[in-house]
């Protein structure tokens, strides 16, 4: 297995308590004290790993920035099959299911935001290619403040091809996109699954091909030309939720 650092104090709290991946080593930094450490301790320890106070200077060496005085040696996260989640949902679930395809978001910090969203509002999983695609690295968990670990993030070989599969399955593709219908003009249907572009170029070409509506987010006149994407997916998101509560 190999293993990475996560620091901050919201990843490694989230990933203790999600308790999402192996945990073989806490860091602390001396002089770090207070009730939410002693608890992060005691959870670590129950998790089976060691626990060592370090002085700040060693454990920047391991977690350079804001680490806030905390390290987390974690395992890989464990690999989920998005046919396993899918499958395992029973009918009523399957009812108010919304699911997030991210389209080569690369940027470790919208996905990271994306993930704490979807998780907020509770998507049940984020969906994204094997190529060209951020990874679930220290800085995406800590722009995710540790939400990311709440929420599975499944790698496909081919995003498209799992949009036709979905849709196969009942599920309604909406993909974002400032050429699409405005989102307030849209009813979603659920189960769903809200597709973001990536950065650069938004979706791609196979991929709009399967969505069954295109959606943007209406703005004002002197608006600018697209939002960021994690901003993109919390409105439509957020919509999409509304709709299915209202």
């Amino acid at each position: 297995m190999s293993w990475a650092w996560l620091s901050g104090r919201n990843a490694v709290s989230e990933t203790l308590h999600a308790r999402s991946r192996a945990i073989r080593e806490l860091w602390v930094a001396n002089g770090t004290q207070g009730d939410h450490i002693r608890d992060l301790v005691n959870l670590a320890r129950a998790a089976g790993a060691k626990v060592k106070w370090v002085s700040p200077s060693d454990l920047n060496k391991i977690a350079p920035g804001n680490n806030q005085g905390l390290a987390l040696r974690v395992g890989e996260r464990p690999a989920a099959g998005l046919d396993e989640i899918v499958r395992g949902l029973d009918a009523e679930q399957k009812k108010t299911t919304i699911l997030v395809a991210l389209d080569q978001i690369q940027d470790p910090q919208n996905l990271g935001a994306i993930a704490r969203v979807a998780a907020c509002l509770g998507a049940r999983a984020i969906i994204m290619p094997e190529r060209r695609s951020a990874p679930v690295t220290n800085a995406a968990v800590q722009a995710s403040a540790g939400a990311i670990e709440k929420i599975p993030v499944l790698q496909v070989g081919n995003l498209s091809q799992q949009l036709e599969r979905l849709k196969q399955d009942g599920f309604w593709i909406y993909g974002s996109d400032m050429s699409g219908k405005p989102c307030w003009d849209i009813r979603f249907n659920l189960p769903m699954v809200l597709v973001i572009g990536s950065e650069g170029s938004g979706m791609r070409p196979l991929v709009r091909e399967r969505c069954d509506e295109v959606v943007a987010i209406p703005q004002a006149a002197a608006g600018v030309e697209s939002m960021n994407a994690s901003t993109a997916a919390a409105v439509l998101l957020y919509e999409a939720v509304r709709q299915s509560r209202g």
